[in-house]
């Protein structure tokens, strides 16, 4: 049996008997910090119809919705041990699967909660939180074999000085997260062990800049069919080198008045193509270099367009 021991007051504390409905007010009160990933809907939600097995209508002890599975939560609680408590549940999330229509009015119009559109959410399947102080061998077994794993048994024990000690027996958020974060740190490591190195870099340089991004490439098909490419990532910018010719690669987000959705400094002199694509001279007839600009090169060439790329391409693939 859980024991809870008071530094402060130099006691084990005593188990209380509570009634179910102030348990069920616990839990409404505390919500956000019992259950934060979960929007509550309603305590003592009403159902009309042909709910139970054993006879009409009937109400859900609390019904919240998980954003992240896009699916409605059942919560059924029990002062103490219940044989009945998974057979009555399983009545509740069929009756609201079968009457999702009506559940999702009623949730939105009479308790005014916001949810995603009625398409957004999952209608043929429902979670379910059981929470008691008693679970038997047999309840337990077969929750762990429910291969969606979308019914959670929750243990509580209440003590004096309004304390409840909580014991998820499966599906512990905590353990979920944790789950979640390895295996997504995971999958990028497979990601990357999978695909091209060089590619992993390009995709992790540009970020949202996907226009950029493509534009890039495109340069970059076209340079290898020249040669030997070889790339430097730095966090402002890609070293490009082939042969004795050098790039420098900048981002850029199509903003201002040049509206470039990349930038690439080049020596090749481009200053005949004026009329035809932008770009700026750096020398500034002093032997220095302009303030601010990124890599060693003198032209800085701006592209708001795979066209601005083609007409740049045509006119260095014989320099290069």
């Amino acid at each position: 049996m859980p024991k809870l021991f008071s530094s402060s007051n130099k006691k084990f504390l005593k188990q209380v008997e509570k009634p179910e409905k102030e348990l069920n007010k616990f839990i409404c009160d505390n919500w956000k910090d019992l259950f934060p990933d979960y929007t509550f809907i309603a305590n003592e939600f009403p159902l009309k119809g042909n709910v139970r097995s054993l006879g009409n209508n009937g109400r859900i002890d609390i019904l919240s919705y998980n954003p992240e599975t896009k699916k409605f939560i059942i919560f059924e609680l029990k002062k103490d041990y219940d044989k009945n408590i998974t057979d009555q549940s399983a009545d509740y999330r069929d009756y609201v699967q079968d009457n999702f229509s009506d559940v999702y009015l009623h949730a939105t119009q009479k308790y005014e909660i916001t949810l995603p559109k009625f398409t957004e959410i999952i209608q043929d399947k429902v979670e379910i939180i059981l929470i008691a102080k008693k679970f038997s061998l047999t309840q337990i077994d077969r929750v762990k074999k429910i291969k969606d794993n979308n019914i959670t048994l929750i243990k509580y024990f209440w003590f004096e000085d309004d304390l409840i000690f909580i014991d998820y027996i499966n599906n512990d958020p905590d353990d979920l997260k944790i789950e979640t974060t390895n295996t997504k740190k995971i999958n990028e490591i497979k990601n990357i062990i999978a695909q091209d190195p060089e590619m992993f870099e390009i995709e992790q340089f540009f970020g949202k800049y996907v226009a950029g991004k493509e534009v890039f490439l495109l340069f970059l098909k076209y340079l290898k069919t020249k040669g030997s490419v070889e790339l430097d990532f730095k966090q402002t910018k890609i070293g490009v080198k082939i042969a004795d010719t050098t790039f420098s690669i900048v981002r850029a987000g199509g903003q201002g008045t040049r509206k470039s959705i990349l930038q690439i400094n080049t020596d090749i002199d481009v200053s005949s193509l004026f009329a035809e694509i932008q770009f700026d001279d750096r020398d500034r007839g002093d032997g220095q270099k302009r303030k601010g600009s990124l890599g060693l090169e003198r032209y800085e060439v701006f592209f708001r367009n795979s066209e601005d790329m083609q007409t740049f391409w045509d006119f260095i693939k014989e320099k290069v």
